[in-house]
């Protein structure tokens, strides 16, 4: 009998080894602004997006439990209009690991303000890459599929495709209705930084040499440095001039614009001990795309 009890929890436990789910997600609610009466729905939040980011099978693949994507959702409840609405901000973090290391690269920093949802704790969140059941599972499902595109475009050339046109499918099948509630779903968004933009940057043509310079720099540097640093920097400066050769053909994208959220500091780090050619490669490029923050790149000046 023993013997039975410890071959069925090995069983159990290579089952869900085998059945583990993409995403690896810290979920945190925060509401600095709504009174103490009202704290009671952070906890309900946190315990629904939580659960639902983390237990949801996303695509047809075997994720073992070491291979889930680590991220991170904060969302910061800013204001209650009553009757279960409110106004949101979502801070998103994801990073993939570097191949023989321990080192986590991020593959997305992003931050969307001023996020209408309703939110009813007696009411599952749902998936809703085919059906619109309400804004936040839309979100929600909506950025669950923007890491997986980006994870596995860092592993393949273009092999977030699938997710991608889940994307699109979602985007171009908003109800009216759920457009107007929430106009980052809209083409028409004053909002510079748009759910709609971001999958239109992933399908716009002009920015298929983006996601290639995205796994070159993944795959073909960073999971290469562990066996030649001089080789994956000297490759890695040819990923970063075709980012920036994409900007200018297509200046000001959101993606362009995650990339250097992402990626900015891990970039000076990599090339501080670059050699002169590449440093000045580096940082020209850098300071076309993100002009703002030029002041940060100063350091590889020669």
């Amino acid at each position: 009998m023993h013997k039975r009890l410890i071959l069925l929890a090995i069983a159990m436990i290579m089952l869900l080894q085998g059945s583990a789910q993409e995403l690896d997600m810290t979920v945190k609610v925060i509401a600095p602004n709504l009174g103490t009466s009202d704290k009671a729905v952070v906890g309900q939040m946190e315990k629904l997006v939580k659960e639902f980011m983390n237990n949801q099978k996303w695509t047809g693949d075997k994720f073992e439990l070491y291979e889930r994507i680590k991220s991170s959702v904060q969302i910061t409840i800013r204001e209650d209009r009553g009757n279960n609405s409110f106004v949101c901000d979502f801070a998103i973090q994801a990073s993939r690991p570097v191949y023989q290391s321990t080192y986590e690269t991020p593959i997305l920093i992003l931050n969307e303000k001023d996020v209408p949802i309703n939110f009813d704790p007696f009411k599952p969140l749902e998936n809703s890459k085919e059906t619109f059941f309400d804004n936040l599972s839309s979100v929600l499902t909506f950025y669950a599929y923007f890491i997986l595109s980006l994870d596995y475009d860092s592993f393949s050339l273009e092999g977030g495709e699938p997710y991608v046109n889940i994307l699109q499918n979602m985007v171009n099948t908003i109800p009216s209705g759920a457009r107007g509630f929430d106009q980052s779903w809209s083409s028409s968004s004053s909002k510079k930084n748009s759910r709609y933009f971001l999958m239109e940057n992933l399908i716009n043509p002009r920015m298929k040499a983006f996601r290639r310079a995205f796994y070159e720099y993944h795959r073909l540097c960073l999971d290469q440095s562990t066996k030649d640093m001089n080789v994956a920097r000297r490759d890695m400066v040819a990923a970063i001039n075709a980012i920036a050769q994409t900007d200018r053909s297509y200046p000001n994208t959101y993606l362009m614009q995650i990339f250097i959220n992402s990626k900015s500091g891990e970039i000076i780090e990599i090339f501080k001990k670059g050699t002169t050619q590449e440093k000045d490669e580096v940082y020209r490029a850098m300071t076309a795309i993100d002009p703002s923050n030029s002041s940060q790149y100063k350091v590889l000046k020669s």
